[in-house]
């Protein structure tokens, strides 16, 4: 479980640099890594598409482990499943909206970069991207902290682990 939420966090720090270089290339054309503008949004997307699918399939996986959990021990409150599906709720509308928002940056962005549409579309969703990515951010490390001790709190695991410990 810690491995995919340590992997996650470094695909979205990748993503967060990523971010900042689209802009950067955007205003300055700089060129990274030697490729044109266009290919290295599409690589950086592909990276940020990656790391929010696997926080999607992260909490569909630990909901389906703690179904499973409390259909082996019948004894378990159905309270943490409940909790499970509470906390997707509040994950997935802003981690959607970032993914959404970011795609079509980079749409804009070739559309502008092949001289199809103003650049103002690519201002406007930069802005609105970079809103929502760190909204989700934010989102989603609270539901990775509240997900980890639902789970630790069900299986009565005797951690030596706090909610202030949890990055």
């Amino acid at each position: 479980m810690f491995f995919f939420m340590i992997l996650n966090y470094i695909l979205l720090t990748l993503s967060a640099a990523g971010l900042m270089i689209i802009g950067l290339n955007h205003y300055f054309q700089i060129g990274f890594f030697g490729m044109a503008p266009i290919k290295l949004d599409i690589f950086i997307s592909l990276i940020y598409v990656a790391a929010e699918t696997l926080v999607m399939f992260f909490f569909v996986g630990t909901g389906v482990s703690i179904k499973e959990y409390i259909q082996e021990n019948p004894d378990t409150d159905h309270k943490y499943h409940k909790e499970s599906v509470s906390i997707k709720r509040v994950l997935y509308p802003p981690t959607m909206m970032a993914t959404l928002l970011f795609v079509a940056m980079i749409i804009f962005d070739g559309g502008w970069l092949m001289g199809q549409m103003s650049r103002g579309w690519f201002h406007a969703f930069y802005v609105a991207t970079v809103y929502y990515f760190i909204k989700s951010l934010i989102v989603q490390h609270k539901c990775f902290k509240k997900n980890t001790l639902v789970i630790l709190e069900m299986t009565k695991t005797k951690a030596k682990i706090n909610s202030a410990d949890l990055f």
